[in-house]
């Protein structure tokens, strides 16, 4: 019972984000909504035509081109730590943590930077915030393991000044 369960489940749960409404992007006529696994399956309904300097086709084309690898990437961080964190793994899980939240930051960086209006639905903000709780459990976890070195370091200079 010694193994760590939170932080398969909060893992677990970034995934289960990623079927919760994503976003609407709206640009011109045209606009879509769709889930963070359409995005990562390069699935996102058609929402009409486009045509900006840097994209141009359909709206749906254009949000899997911009934002599919960030959406994937951080999919696939919260799957990997998943697997770590089922499999006992103490130290590893909170970089594939720190590695989806940088990822889904970059989406949003990735939004601010396009032309097209966007609103981020529920699912993008579970995401997020799911996976900075996972590095901010991490990180302490991290923090209690190296006090806990430091204090074996000390105990055999204790022993042997007494």
């Amino acid at each position: 019972m010694k193994r760590p369960r939170l932080s398969p489940a909060l893992f677990a749960l970034i995934c289960l984000g990623f079927l919760l409404p994503f976003a609407t992007v709206s640009c011109d006529n045209a606009h879509t909504s769709f889930t963070g696994i359409q995005l990562v399956t390069h699935t996102i309904p058609p929402g009409g035509a486009v045509s900006e300097q840097d994209c141009s086709g359909d709206i749906s084309a254009c949000v899997e081109s911009k934002g599919s690898f960030f959406a994937t990437f951080a999919f696939a961080m919260a799957v990997i730590g998943f697997v770590l964190g089922l499999l006992g793994r103490v130290q590893g899980p909170g970089w594939f943590a720190t590695g989806g939240l940088l990822a889904m930051l970059g989406l949003a960086g990735q939004a601010i930077d396009s032309f097209a209006e966007i609103n981020f639905h529920m699912g993008y903000w579970v995401v997020l915030s799911l996976f900075f709780c996972a590095v901010s459990l991490h990180a302490w976890n991290a923090g209690r393991r190296r006090r806990a070195v430091r204090v074996e370091e000390a105990q055999p200079q204790q022993q042997a000044i007494v």
